[in-house]
């Protein structure tokens, strides 16, 4: 993707990550994102990267009521999330202190964002206004309506592993989220399926596969090994 710093100054580009997590599959009472992951908060290996790219004219954590002390940091907003991923996300694009012209939305459990993804995200959310990251998939996928058995196997390069940033013109999100309300949808896990509802069309910036999401104590493992790798 062709773009080049022009691009960003001509904008207000917010950030929103995402803190709403639990620990269950963890078998812990400590959500998953505050997890240590080479004895750092996991959320701040993410919120780190945010920070040094100089992209952001405001960032806001948006955590759990009871663990907004622990996702205290300096100069960056906290707000307390919903009970879903969809009332965590809408209560965040409303704590921006100034309206941004576009705003990312990021999983605190994916770690190892990187610049060149946030990047991209912004420049096709202010070219095509929606943007969802995504990655193919080595995998067979297989249509198995019920659980049980397969109806189908589509053609895997029609098909795509959605990840996070999710980016977007800030208009176009928060019309997305009040006519889903106004609707009655409630627990949408996913921003772009709102937007799409509104019959705009979501593009997409190629995502990495190390761009993981650490939802399971194996993912974590996984994670610290990656991390080793790096070193």
């Amino acid at each position: 993707m062709l773009y080049d710093d022009a691009m960003f100054q001509q904008n207000t580009i917010g950030a929103l990550l995402l803190m709403g997590g639990e620990g269950r599959r963890f078998g812990s009472t400590i959500p998953k994102q505050f997890h240590l992951l080479s004895g750092k908060k996991i959320y701040r290996h993410a919120l780190e990267t945010f920070l040094t790219t100089g992209l952001f004219d405001e960032i806001i954590l948006v955590a759990p009521l009871d663990w907004i002390a622990g996702a205290a940091h300096d100069g960056v907003k906290t707000v307390a999330g919903g009970k879903t991923r969809q009332q965590s996300s809408y209560l965040g694009l409303k704590a921006f202190q100034t309206k941004p012209d576009i705003v990312l939305i990021h999983d605190a459990v994916r770690p190892f964002i990187t610049e060149r993804i946030l990047r991209e995200n912004v420049a096709g959310a202010i070219q095509w206004g929606a943007i969802n990251t995504c990655i193919p998939s080595s995998d067979t996928l297989v249509h198995a309506p019920e659980g049980r058995a397969i109806a189908s196997i589509p053609k895997r390069e029609e098909y795509l592993r959605g990840q996070t940033p999710q980016t977007f013109r800030m208009d176009w999100i928060l019309e997305a989220h009040e006519k889903a309300i106004a609707d009655g949808i409630e627990n949408a896990s996913d921003d772009c399926r709102l937007v799409l509802r509104q019959g705009r069309a979501v593009h997409v910036v190629l995502g990495e596969e190390q761009n993981l999401k650490i939802t399971s104590a194996f993912d974590l493992f996984l994670a610290e090994q990656l991390l080793n790798l790096s070193k």
